[in-house]
């Protein structure tokens, strides 16, 4: 789910190098093109019938969506709209692995930052990290074997040769505004899904040397 966005982009890419084959549920196909291993479904993230076709058979569903521009500053309800219909497309079909791309600073998380992020938080991104922590409240009685994904600020960079991922349970300070590259994000997602020791966890994922 948001294999057209710019972090989903990068899990497709990356999935399919490491031999995958990938399914991207997209409501436009135009963004994206057709490569081999990868299967395009058009469909609309309320349409439950349609994602469980496109789960259906599948060994996870990782989520990558996101809102962004213009409506960053409204009413968000993207992922407390789309949850619901994520969640019960994959009880039906019992594909129960659940990797899902949210954010430092959504709930309790927030916490653990400094103060200038706090701030940042609160006066850029409140109404979508609300629209994600209420979202991810329906989780834990889903039944589905969860990991959450809780990067810090996002670039286009490359790759890093190293970067911080740890459970937020062993977090207790991010220090200032440090930035992570979506392909790091992305290979994280797709680590996890392989991993099981990750299932309940939520990771945090930082540049190197800014987590304590």
């Amino acid at each position: 789910m948001g294999a057209t966005g710019r972090t989903g982009r990068l899990v497709v890419e990356q999935a399919l190098t490491r031999g995958d084959q990938v399914v991207a549920y997209v409501r436009n196909t135009k963004g994206i093109e057709a490569s081999p291993g990868l299967k395009i479904i058009a469909g609309q993230l309320a349409d439950v019938l349609a994602l469980r076709a496109a789960i259906n058979g599948g060994d996870a569903v990782l989520v990558c969506l996101g809102t962004h521009g213009k409506r960053m500053k409204k009413n968000v309800d993207l992922m407390q709209t789309s949850m619901p219909s994520i969640i019960k497309a994959m009880q039906e079909t019992n594909v129960a692995r659940l990797v899902l791309e949210s954010a430092y600073g959504v709930g309790d998380s927030a916490r653990t930052a400094g103060w200038i992020a706090r701030v940042v938080y609160k006066a850029v991104v409140s109404a979508i990290y609300q629209d994600k922590d209420r979202s991810e409240a329906l989780l834990p009685s889903s039944g589905l074997k969860c990991t959450r994904v809780y990067p810090v600020m996002l670039t286009d960079g490359p790759r890093a040769d190293a970067v911080e991922v740890r459970p937020m349970t062993q977090v207790q300070k991010v220090a200032g505004l440090p930035k992570v590259s979506r392909a790091d994000v992305a290979r994280v997602m797709l680590d996890a899904a392989r991993d099981d020791e990750t299932i309940g966890q939520t990771l945090l994922v930082s540049r190197t040397g800014s987590v304590r």
